[in-house]
C-alpha cells in the first residue's frame, strides 16, 4: 500500500504543480510537534490534502490564474490559518498555534466526514453543509446525514426528534457547546428550538460517548456550536418561506466592544397558521405553530484567558387536531402544546494557568428552567424542571505520548411530570469525579481510557468506564473501536408525550429507576484510488444491550398503552458509506444503513415498531467553477417496517401489520452573485409527494375508544416548494473558520 501511495504522489507531481511542506503545532510550553490529520485546501477550489504522521504534506495547486493562491489550514486543537502562497514557492513550512478550550471540540471541514484525528468516531457537519438544505432547525439539519434519522412518529404533536444507532435520541447526549442542555421535559422540542442559522457546526460522535460529558450518552453525543461573536460577520439575516405559508426570520449581529470584548445577539421567529390535510384523513397533517427564541452572548479574550456568558430563552406553541378545530369553535378535537425554556451558561478557560497540576484549566456552569403543557382532547400533560450543572476540568501532559483530562462535576435536576391524575417527580443531586487518559505510543495508535464515579442521591454509587481506540496501519486506513456502559434516569411522561395522542388506557410504571446499557462497536475508514479518483469508504457496526429499559408498549392491546420497565432489549446498527468527487466540484455520497432494534413489548422481544430497518441515502453536491451556483439533490429510500397490532379494533379502524417502503427526495439550488452580500436559495422537498395514507385512526370520531394518532410511520408533510435569501454584511473581526 505504501508503494502505491508513493507512486501515485509521484505521478501527481509529474503531471501538475504540487506544493510540499510540513505543518507543526506550537503547544502552550512553546514546543513544536508535527500535526497529523490537519486539513489544507485552496480557497475557491476542490484541491485539498491531509498531513501525514510526521506533519508533511503534498497538495496539488489549482489552475494558474494569478500569482498567489490562498491556502486555508485547519487542525483540531489549533487555531486555523489562511495564508497567501506565491505560485513560485516550491516548499511551504508552517506553524499553527494551540487553541485549546476544554473540552476540545472544533469542527472544520468542507463536507460531512469522519474526523481523522479523533479516537472517537465523529461525523462532522459544517456551516456550508447546513446551508445545502433549508435547515430551518437543528432537527432538520440531519436530512443529508446517513447516521442520524429524524423520527416521524412525533409529527402530529409537532416535535421532531432523532434516532442514532437505532435508538431514540434520548439515549444520545445532547450538548450545546459541550454542556448538556439539549435535554429535559421539553427535550422532544429541544432540537426544533435550535435554529439552523444560529449554528456554526455540529459534531456527531457514535458509540459510547466520552465520560467528560457524563454517565449518559449511551449511543453517542451530538454537540452543537453556535456562531461565535469574534468569528462572525457584524450582521446576518435569513428570510425563509414556503408555498404552504410557513415563514421564518433569523437575525444575528456580532459586535466588537473593545480589543478584548465581543458581543452577539441572535433572534429567531417562525410561524405557520394554516390547516393542511393532504392525505384526507380528516386530521391536520402538521400543527399550526409559532416559535420565538434568541441568544445573547459575551466573549472576553485576553492573553491565555477566555470567558463567555450565554443567555438563551425559547418559546413555542403548537396546535393540531381535526380539520377546523381551531377555526370552527370548540366542536373539534384539539391538541395544543406549549413549551417554555430559559437557560444560561458560562465558560472560562485558562490556557496557561502556571500550575503543576494542570497545563490547561476550564470551568463550565449552566442553569435552566423548562415547562411543558399539552392537552389532547380530555387528556392533559404538564411538566416543569429546574436544572443546574457545573464542571471543572484540567488537562496535563506528563510527556509527549500521554495526555490526561480530569476533574469534577455536579448535576442537580428536579423534574415534576403530570398526566391527568398521575404524578412522577424526583430531585437528583449527583456529584462526580472523572479522568480520561489518552496514550499515543506511536503516530499510528491512539488509545483513550476514561472512567467516572458519580454519587447519585437516589441510586447510589455509579461507575462508568469507557474505552476508545484508533489505529491507522497506513495513512489511508483508520480503524476505531469503542466500548462502555451508561445509565440515564428517564422522564416517563414528557419524553413520551407523542405516545399519549390516543384514548388508550394508560399503564404507567410506579417506579423511577435508571435505564442501564452497554454499547460496543467500531468502524473503518479507508481511502482508495479508483479510476484516478480518491474514494473514501466508511463502515461501522455498533451493538447496544439494555439490562433495564423503559419501553413504550403498544403491543399488549389496541386498547392499552403501557410505559414500563423491561428486563432486556438490544439494538444493532450497521452503516456502509462511500464518498468521492466524481469530477471537479461534484461530490457524491452513497450510504446504506441497517437498524436491527428489538424491545421487550407484549410479553416478548419484538422488532421496534414504526421504524424502517433499512435505509439507502444518495446525496450529491455540485458547485460551479465560479462558486456562484450550487445544486444539492438528495434521495432517500426507506424500507417497510412493523406496525403495532390494531386487531382489537373494528375493521374500519385497523392498520395493516406492516407499512410499505417509500422514497423521499429533495433538491435545493443556491445562488451567490459575485461581489454581492446576498445569497438566494430555492428548493423542493418530498418531490414524489409520498404521504402516510391514513395517520389517525377514528379521526371521524376522536372521542371514541378507537381514536389513535400515535401510530405514525411515514411522512405527513406534502410536496413543498420553498425559497429564501441570506444577507451577510461586513467581515469577521477575527479569521472565520472555513
Amino acid at each position: 500500500m505504501k508503494q502505491l501511495v508513493l507512486l501515485t504522489a509521484l505521478a501527481l507531481e509529474l503531471s501538475a504543480q504540487v506544493l510540499v511542506g510540513t505543518l507543526r503545532g506550537r503547544g502552550a510550553d512553546g514546543t513544536l510537534t508535527p500535526i497529523e490529520g490537519a486539513r489544507l485546501h485552496w480557497k475557491g477550489s476542490q484541491y485539498g490534502a491531509l498531513t501525514r504522521s510526521d506533519g508533511s504534506f503534498a497538495i496539488e495547486r489549482p489552475t494558474a490564474g494569478h500569482s498567489f493562491d490562498t491556502l486555508i489550514i485547519t487542525a483540531i486543537g489549533y487555531r486555523g490559518d489562511t495564508v497567501a502562497v506565491a505560485r513560485t514557492l516550491p516548499r511551504f513550512d508552517h506553524i499553527l498555534e494551540a487553541d485549546y478550550i476544554v473540552p476540545p471540540i472544533q469542527v472544520e471541514a468542507d463536507a460531512p466526514s469522519i474526523a481523522a484525528a479523533e479516537p472517537i468516531r465523529t461525523e462532522l457537519v459544517t456551516r456550508r453543509q447546513l446551508e445545502q438544505s433549508a435547515c430551518c432547525t437543528l432537527a432538520e439539519s440531519f436530512e443529508r446525514s446517513a447516521s442520524v434519522e429524524v423520527q416521524l412518529s412525533d409529527a402530529v404533536l409537532g416535535a421532531k426528534t432523532i434516532r442514532l444507532l437505532g435508538l431514540r435520541g434520548i439515549y444520545t447526549s445532547g450538548l450545546i457547546e459541550a454542556i448538556p442542555l439539549l435535554r429535559g421535559v421539553t427535550g422532544a422540542f429541544a432540537l426544533d428550538d435550535v435554529p439552523g442559522p444560529f449554528l456554526d457546526c455540529i459534531s456527531i460522535s457514535k458509540g459510547a460517548a466520552s465520560i467528560l460529558s457524563g454517565y449518559d450518552g449511551i449511543t453517542g453525543q451530538i454537540n452543537v456550536e453556535f456562531k461565535k461573536p469574534n468569528r462572525d460577520v457584524p450582521f446576518f439575516g435569513n428570510l425563509f418561506a414556503n408555498h404552504l405559508g410557513r415563514t421564518e426570520l433569523n437575525l444575528t449581529s456580532a459586535q466588537q466592544l473593545s480589543p478584548t470584548l465581543f458581543s452577539m445577539v441572535m433572534l429567531h421567529g417562525r410561524m405557520f397558521q394554516r390547516d393542511v390535510d393532504a392525505n384526507g384523513d380528516g386530521f391536520m397533517d402538521m400543527p399550526r405553530f409559532g416559535n420565538l427564541n434568541g441568544i445573547a452572548r459575551i466573549l472576553w479574550q485576553e492573553g491565555d484567558i477566555e470567558a463567555q456568558l450565554v443567555v438563551r430563552p425559547t418559546w413555542g406553541n403548537y396546535r393540531s387536531g381535526t380539520m377546523g378545530a381551531w377555526t370552527n369553535g370548540v366542536t373539534g378535537y384539539r391538541i395544543e402544546t406549549t413549551t417554555e425554556r430559559a437557560e444560561s451558561y458560562a465558560k472560562v478557560a485558562f490556557n496557561s494557568p502556571r500550575s503543576p497540576l494542570a497545563d490547561r484549566l476550564g470551568f463550565q456552569a449552566a442553569v435552566s428552567w423548562q415547562r411543558l403543557v399539552m392537552t389532547a382532547g380530555d387528556r392533559r400533560i404538564s411538566a416543569r424542571e429546574h436544572f443546574a450543572f457545573a464542571k471543572l476540568i484540567a488537562a496535563v501532559e506528563p510527556n509527549e505520548s500521554v495526555k490526561l483530562l480530569y476533574g469534577t462535576s455536579l448535576l442537580i435536576d428536579a423534574p415534576t411530570e403530570r398526566l391527568d391524575s398521575l404524578v412522577r417527580e424526583r430531585s437528583e443531586v449527583v456529584p462526580g469525579i472523572f479522568a480520561e487518559a489518552t496514550w499515543t505510543p506511536s503516530p499510528a495508535l491512539v488509545a483513550t481510557l476514561g472512567v467516572r464515579h458519580d454519587w447519585h442521591n437516589l441510586f447510589g454509587a455509579q461507575l462508568t468506564p469507557r474505552m476508545h481506540i484508533k489505529y491507522s496501519p497506513t495513512e489511508l486506513i483508520t480503524l476505531r473501536l469503542s466500548a462502555g456502559t451508561g445509565m440515564r434516569v428517564p422522564l416517563m411522561i414528557a419524553e413520551n408525550a407523542a405516545a399519549f395522542l390516543n384514548n388508550r388506557q394508560v399503564l404507567l410504571d410506579s417506579a423511577i429507576l435508571p435505564e442501564r446499557a452497554f454499547n460496543g462497536g467500531g468502524g473503518i475508514t479507508a481511502t482508495l484510488l479508483i479510476a484516478g479518483r480518491a474514494v473514501t469508504f466508511d463502515g461501522e457496526l455498533y451493538y447496544t444491550r439494555f439490562s433495564r429499559q423503559l419501553v413504550i408498549d403498544f403491543d399488549r392491546s389496541a386498547r392499552q398503552l403501557a410505559i414500563v420497565y423491561a428486563p432486556e432489549g438490544y439494538a444493532t446498527s450497521a452503516l456502509l458509506q462511500a464518498s468521492t468527487t466524481l469530477f471537479p466540484r461534484f461530490e457524491l455520497t452513497v450510504a446504506y444503513r441497517l437498524l436491527d432494534t428489538y424491545a421487550y413489548t407484549g410479553g416478548m422481544l419484538r422488532l421496534q415498531p414504526l421504524v424502517s430497518p433499512h435505509r439507502i441515502l444518495i446525496a450529491a453536491s455540485y458547485m460551479s467553477a465560479d462558486r456562484v451556483w450550487e445544486i444539492n439533490p438528495l434521495l432517500v429510500w426507506y424500507s417497510g417496517g412493523r406496525i403495532p397490532t390494531t386487531d382489537d379494533n373494528p375493521v374500519v379502524y385497523r392498520f395493516a401489520d406492516h407499512f410499505p417502503a417509500y422514497v423521499r427526495a429533495s433538491l435545493q439550488v443556491n445562488y451567490r452573485p459575485i461581489g454581492s452580500p446576498l445569497e438566494f436559495y430555492a428548493g423542493i422537498e418530498n418531490i414524489p409527494n409520498v404521504l402516510q395514507p391514513v395517520a389517525v385512526l377514528a379521526a371521524d370520531n376522536p372521542r371514541s375508544s378507537y381514536f389513535d394518532a400515535s401510530l405514525v410511520w411515514g411522512p405527513l408533510e406534502q410536496r413543498t416548494v420553498y425559497g429564501g435569501v441570506r444577507l451577510r454584511l461586513g467581515e469577521p473581526f477575527q479569521p472565520e473558520c472555513p
